[in-house]
């Protein structure tokens, strides 16, 4: 690895192609003919893909540049490589929406873009103050994207609510990182971690590392701090909604496994406690609520409180094997979830006014394309043998038996049954119930596709997932885990 004061651009390659796609469709929206708007999401597409090209050059170059703040390793260039294919889903499902809402604008798909820059700098930070940038683009560019669909007053609400809220957990962040600060002087994870083994952790600095801990759990909606997600989930427009529930929780995890490896691993025994108890709570709090939910945007966003409470366990193992599966889940999960919240876009019509449960009484019988791919999100969001779901909770929970997380994992796999009534209900509602009126759906080329992705995907990681597996460990091979 090299350090110093090494500037070389080749690790920010792909930052730099974002950057370009993202400012070329704001001057082709304002310079272009208006009927080509459908056609910006496809540029963005493009940028997504050299940016991919790009990073996978980086696979086995580590370097660590910009001062020692900006590191390029296995798990920086794997999480981006998930980011880039969020982010490409995100672009396919959204042309089609947007259109049917008017609001098929170029800002949209350059938002989008910049918050993939904000989440590689998030994940490739060696320096909290770096990753703290790099969290503040990402919030800046959602807070405006969960408010796109402007004459919605629910998504005026989802976005101020974001905004506060989200403002409000940075704070709380942000206090954590500057309390590490006066008991370390430095924000470098490796001379935390240096000064953490040397003179041990005051109760200062076990302050400091509670509430940057807490912001992080604020950031990836574990409970309790989850509150705003069901708003904000269920008044965004649903391609937003599949992106923020994704994007934003995979670069989260990959930051909470750097800084607990990185700089606190030897107060594991602190840290652990903690992840343990937002665990438990997440997956009883995100279930039971989720039970209760009959507009199936809010169903998920519970769900994906559950699904970061399942999560945490790999990450309360503390192990390689637990920071394997924890990457491995986030995929499976965000396949799954842009899969059901994809659906949602197609499903909702102008407006998303077909939004409950109920609404989909019936789909498969006129739509069976599309109920096919919705049973197929949910069974895997459920876990059912064969899917990309399954594959992830049994990694997660396997990691967390061998780490003697056993209680934990117990109360995992109750949820987990839990879980499988809310997700199998909206199957039952598409193939056993009758329509109550007719559905019509236009389908999008570009949805279309992005759907056939998301279903060979899960299929593939739930089927054959070593090939995935073996990446995600050797992404942990040089932690201290």
């Amino acid at each position: 690895m090299t350090g110093g004061l090494d500037v070389s651009i080749r690790p920010l390659l792909p930052v730099i192609v974002l950057m370009v796609t993202a400012v070329v469709v704001l001057f082709v929206d304002v310079f272009g003919s208006r009927d080509r708007e459908s056609h910006y999401g496809y540029l963005g597409v493009v940028g997504v893909a050299l940016a991919a090209w790009f990073t996978l050059g980086l696979w086995d170059k580590s370097s660590l540049t910009f001062a020692q703040t900006f590191i390029t390793d296995k798990l920086s260039v794997l999480t981006t490589m998930i980011y880039l294919l969020i982010a490409a889903l995100t672009l396919l499902f959204s042309p089609g929406y947007l259109h049917h809402e008017g609001r098929n604008l170029g800002e949209y798909y350059a938002l989008v873009l910049f918050a993939v820059v904000g989440l590689i700098f998030m994940t490739s930070a060696q320096h909290l103050i770096l990753f703290f940038i790099g969290l503040e683009v990402l919030s800046i560019a959602l807070y405006a994207l969960a408010g796109f669909v402007r004459q919605r007053d629910l998504c005026n609400e989802a976005a101020l609510k974001y905004l506060f809220l989200g403002g409000f957990s940075s704070a709380i962040l942000l206090m954590g990182l500057a309390v590490i600060y006066s008991v370390t002087n430095s924000l470098y994870l490796h001379q935390v971690a240096r000064y953490v083994v040397a003179h041990g952790a005051s109760a200062t600095f076990i302050l400091g590392m509670s509430l940057v801990m807490v912001g992080f759990f604020f950031k990836i909606s574990a409970a309790p701090f989850h509150a705003w997600a069901p708003d904000v989930y269920g008044g965004a427009p649903a391609p937003v909604a599949g992106f923020m529930a994704t994007a934003a929780k995979v670069a989260v995890f990959a930051v909470i496994l750097r800084f607990l490896d990185s700089a606190v691993f030897s107060l594991r025994s602190h840290w652990i406690a903690m992840v343990v108890v937002v665990s438990v709570l997440s997956m009883v709090i995100g279930n039971f609520a989720a039970l209760r939910q009959e507009n199936i945007k809010r169903m998920l966003a519970y769900s994906s409180i559950a699904h970061a409470g399942y999560a945490l366990v790999g990450v309360a193992a503390a192990s390689r094997q637990g920071g394997a599966a924890v990457v491995f889940y986030m995929l499976a999960y965000s396949l799954m979830n842009l899969g059901a919240f994809g659906v949602v876009a197609l499903v909702g019509r102008q407006n998303e006014s077909y939004v409950n449960i109920s609404d989909y009484a019936g789909l498969a019988a006129k739509r069976p394309v599309l109920a096919a791919a919705m049973a197929i999100c949910l069974f895997s969001l459920a876990g059912i043998p064969g899917t990309a779901g399954f594959m992830g909770k049994f990694y997660v929970f396997a990691a967390g038996v061998k780490a003697g997380q056993i209680p934990l994992v117990v109360i995992a796999v109750l949820n987990s049954a839990v879980a499988a009534y809310y997700y199998l209900r909206v199957v039952y509602m598409m193939y056993m119930e009758e329509p109550k009126e007719e559905y019509q759906i236009s389908f999008h080329p570009a949805a279309v596709f992005a759907l056939l992705v998301i279903v060979v995907g899960i299929f593939q990681l739930g089927i054959i997932p070593g090939s995935l597996l073996s990446v995600s460990y050797s992404s942990f091979a040089l932690f201290t885990f």
